[in-house]
Parts: C-alpha cells; sequence; structure tokens
C-alpha cells in the first residue's frame, strides 16, 4: 500500500523515534524466504529532546550509514515507512470506480475524510471490495495519506544514507504483513489485534480474516514507562532507561509471593510506577477494541500479538493479558516455518525478533504489489 514506489527488491528499514532497524529478505520460493541480513542501532547513543529535527536527522542518517556498513549490506533498493498524527487511515465507501479511474480522482474524493490540506499529503488507497450502501452499490476503500513532509524527510534520510527508496508504506500494514507471513494460523477466521510499542508512538491494527479493519496510531509508548520512572523517583533517563530493563513488571500470586526485603520493595516501587504507565497504553488498546466491537456485537478480538522494542519488557504480555482478559503474546516474524534463519544464532535472533517487525513487513515488500 505504498504512498511512493518504484524499483524492485529491497531492505527493508524501520526508522524509529531512537532506532533504526534493518532486515533483507531473499525469496527463494513460494511464501519462502532466506533471512540474509539484519540489525538495530541507536539513532543517538543519549537521550535529547532538545535536538532539532534537522540534527535529529542527521544523526539517523550517520547511524544508517553505520548500520550497512557494519552489517555489510550491499542492497540499495531501501523501502520504509511511516506514522503517528501526521498520517490519516480511514475506512470510506467511494462511488463504485475501476481502481484506474478512483486513480483519476482520488485528491477530490479523499478530501472530506483528510484533516490536512489534500495538496500537502501524498494519498493512497486499496480497494477492499464490492458493498451495498442504503441501496447503492459502493467500493469499501483503505484511504491513506500522509504529509509531504514526514514522507520527504524518510525519502532525504535513505538518499543521505546512500540507498534508493522505492516504496514508503505505513507502520500498521508493514506489522500485518509480517504476521500474514509468520502466522501458523493463516487463512484462519479469527480477529487479531496487533500492538507495536515503539519509544513514542504504539501501533494499533485490527486484523479479520486476513483484512485490516482498524488501524490507529496512539501517543503512548516506551519512553512514557521511563518517563514515569524519571519523574516519580527523580532519577535521569538513562538511570530510568536500566530500571525499567533490568526490573520489569512484578507478576505477584498468593503461592509465589517473595518475601518483604529493601530490595524487594524497592523493586515493587519500579513496578508499580511502570504499571501506572503501561495503564495508559492499555485503555488506548481497550478504546480500539470498543471502537471495533461497536461495529457489530459478535466481533470479539481473539488475542493480542505484541511486537517493537517495549514488547520485550518483562511480563508486560502476562499484565496486558490480565488486564484485558484477552491472549496476549510476543510476536516472532520468523516464525511459522516461511524464513529460513540458519545464517544466524538462533538465541540472539529470537531476542531481537519483536523488535524487528516493522522491518520484516516491509522487506516483504515487492516491486508493482498495492498491499
Amino acid at each position: 500500500m505504498g504512498l511512493f514506489s518504484r524499483g524492485t527488491d529491497a531492505i527493508g528499514v524501520d526508522i524509529g523515534s531512537y532506532n533504526i532497524k534493518v532486515v533483507q529478505l531473499k525469496k527463494i520460493g513460494d511464501d519462502k524466504y532466506q533471512l540474509t541480513k539484519y540489525g538495530s542501532a541507536p539513532i543517538s547513543l543519549e537521550y535529547n529532546m532538545e535536538l532539532s529535527p534537522f540534527d535529529r536527522k542527521q544523526l539517523a542518517i550517520t547511524s544508517l550509514k553505520k548500520l550497512l556498513i557494519q552489517n555489510k549490506i550491499s542492497t540499495k533498493n531501501a523501502v520504509t515507512s511511516v506514522s503517528g498524527n501526521s498520517v490519516i487511515v480511514r475506512y470510506v465507501k467511494f462511488p463504485s470506480l475501476s481502481h484506474a479511474e478512483l486513480e483519476k480522482t482520488i485528491q477530490f474524493e479523499a478530501e472530506p475524510y483528510i484533516p490536512f490540506g489534500v495538496q500537502d499529503v501524498n494519498i493512497g488507497f486499496q480497494i477492499l471490495g464490492e458493498v451495498t450502501d442504503e441501496g447503492q452499490k459502493k467500493m469499501e476503500t483503505i484511504l491513506i495519506a500522509a504529509k509531504k513532509e514526514i514522507i520527504q524527510d524518510r525519502i532525504d534520510i535513505l538518499q543521505e544514507a546512500g540507498l534508493r527508496p522505492v516504496i514508503v508504506d505505513v507502520d500498521a500494514f508493514a506489522l500485518e504483513n509480517a504476521f500474514e507471513l509468520s502466522s501458523v494460523t493463516q487463512g484462519a477466521e479469527e480477529n487479531v489485534m496487533l500492538v507495536d510499542i515503539g519509544a513514542l508512538v504504539t501501533n494499533i491494527v485490527i486484523v479479520e480474516s486476513g483484512v485490516c479493519r482498524v488501524v490507529r496510531d496512539v501517543l503512548v509508548g516506551g519512553d512514557n514507562f521511563t518517563k514515569a520512572l524519571q519523574k516519580n523517583l527523580q532519577v535521569d533517563y538513562s538511570t530510568g532507561e536500566k530500571m525499567k530493563w533490568e526490573n520489569g513488571l512484578i507478576m505477584f500470586d498468593e503461592k509465589n509471593m517473595e518475601k518483604s526485603t529493601e530490595d524487594n520493595e524497592d523493586k515493587a516501587q519500579i513496578s508499580g510506577i511502570i504499571v501506572n504507565a503501561v495503564k495508559s497504553l492499555i485503555e488506548e488498546i481497550q478504546r480500539s477494541i470498543d471502537y471495533y466491537q461497536t461495529q457489530s456485537e459478535e466481533k470479539i478480538v481473539s488475542r493480542i500479538v505484541l511486537s517493537g522494542g517495549s514488547a520485550k519488557l518483562r511480563n508486560l504480555d502476562k499484565f496486558m493479558s490480565q488486564e484485558l482478559h484477552i491472549p496476549v503474546e510476543t510476536h516472532n516474524p520468523f516464525s511459522g516455518g516461511k524464513v529460513n534463519t540458519d545464517l544466524f544464532s538462533g538465541g540472539e535472533l529470537v531476542e531481537e525478533a519483536p523488535s524487528l517487525v516493522v522491518a520484516f513487513g516491509l522487506s516483504l515488500r515487492r516491486e508493482k504489489d498495492i498491499k
């Protein structure tokens, strides 16, 4: 569902707020791939909220260049993606037109659904199918609009790092593509929520029987967990990050209560602060589920699949499952039997896998595809 496309096979480049991830897959058969390259690198070694957009872009370019050299990536074609409040995804019913006809008139048809000036955005769409609305035949369509400035920002980073941008996609659809390939229940009639927790933005997607039905980007992420520790414990950002990863969430039950010690009390305090921050994200996830279920009482989310760097936070999946009363699992896109990973150490790859899901989904894009 690219907003800007040309070219052939490419590497997936996920440019996050603080980290860049890359994945390269080689197709070796129908729905079969070989993982040939992967890697990640911080955009900056230290958190600095006062960095200007220009300085942050320059750091991203430098980081991406190093990542390409360190992983000996020679492929030049690249696919990247965008998300956040500069990207709009809407499900709309357009008059019944052919794909070519809609392509010609999309600027006019899309205008009522976009809160930005149409001259300021790149527009893409995908026709889901024909429906009848108030007695008239219409096309149910996913409409995507992204501000040109954020698209250009991604293109600049790729080009200045020596790459050729072939597609700019949306994070949510990269998640969907990754899930479809790696799901062992592919084709099953189930409703699955995909939740990718980045540093600043969490992508929420509900896939219904293989079709993306809800897309939301919420401005809550792993950064909120760290800042909650920073504020409540009066520590600097890097100390808050260290506390977050060393402790995670503590899950107690009556059979496994630890003895009260000063060390355990400190851990419980840290866990409690993180829990309160996580609850803000859980509220957004519940809102997405509630919205989805307003479409039909029969629309039940059967499971939640977590990805993103913060998905690796200890016991996060268990706590979310407990709060939402829905099974929650962490996504390993290299599972499912369709990707050969023999070139890499299994343990290290499994550890990194949740943070590579968007890059993995982007790496599946090919020339002239529309999804």
